[in-house]
């Protein structure tokens, strides 16, 4: 059949209003797609414009007690990222984290170079939360070659094995979940002093047992879920074959920056 003028020209018309709706609806999936992008980059943006504070570790209010500024503790100097989480302890049986934080802010009046040191969190006694450093900014925590992408915490110590009450333990653990699910970690980018410089820190957690037990704790805080503990663990430490307990002028967690090595956030900062 021989199609008309007038028919030719509907089908025409519908064609390119078919071709022109096609075209608008692939121009909105894009814009849509771009506008995603956007609001997910302006969100990760300004999630953090609080300055690296953390107010609240699951229901455990977290108080700020930021260190001021100064290359012996607090450098100043940003993380390049946060891709694990270090656990470190005092060596002070009953020591306080407001003394060990008064400790690290006594620092910038030694002006000693081979005597930095700084945690960007405290756990105290009582299971008090301090934050002494905002998690963008560096802190002093780890002596060698420990890239700037770690979070050091340093909790209080009960016992002479390191061990801890349990409302410190139980604060830990509630404290690490909110980092990990604040920077999309799991507990496997959690470690210890010692898996970085094979120092006896936290000698608690040396004893793998209750290594195991704090990481498999913090999954079930990261999960939501109730840390039940009467009392941290009380497994006996087993000191590792060839290491030997080292402890600092300060009794701080087992190392600081001592000698010639140079800690995280290095000199220049």
């Amino acid at each position: 059949m021989v199609m008309s003028k007038a028919e030719w020209r509907r089908r025409r018309r519908r064609k390119k209003l078919i071709q022109r709706y096609a075209l608008l609806a692939g121009f909105c999936v894009i814009a849509l797609l771009v506008l995603i992008v956007l609001v997910k980059l302006i969100t990760a943006i300004f999630h953090h414009r609080g300055g690296g504070i953390i107010e609240k570790a699951g229901d455990v209010p977290v108080k700020q007690s930021l260190l001021s500024i100064s290359r012996y503790a607090r450098c100043g100097e940003k993380l390049d990222s946060i891709d694990e989480i270090i656990i470190h302890s005092n060596n002070t049986v009953g020591k306080t984290a407001q003394a060990q934080r008064d400790y690290y802010e006594s620092l910038k009046t030694k002006k000693n170079d081979n005597e930095r040191q700084s945690m960007h969190f405290i756990v105290d006694l009582d299971g008090t939360i301090y934050q002494c450093i905002p998690t963008d900014e560096i802190a002093l925590a780890i002596a060698g070659t420990v890239k700037f992408h770690s979070l050091s915490i340093e909790y209080c110590i009960t016992g002479e094995d390191g061990s801890m009450s349990a409302a410190t333990y139980t604060s830990l653990c509630k404290l690490v979940a909110t980092l990990c699910k604040e920077y999309k970690l799991t507990e496997k980018k959690v470690f210890r002093h010692y898996d970085k410089n094979q120092v006896s820190c936290p000698l608690f957690f040396i004893n793998e047992t209750n290594w195991e037990q704090f990481k498999a704790d913090v999954k079930t805080a990261r999960n939501g879920k109730k840390v039940a503990v009467t009392d941290a663990p009380v497994n006996k430490v087993v000191m590792p074959h060839g290491s030997s307990e080292e402890s600092g002028e300060s009794g701080e967690s087992g190392e600081g920056n001592s000698g010639t090595e140079t800690t995280e956030g290095g000199e220049g900062s």
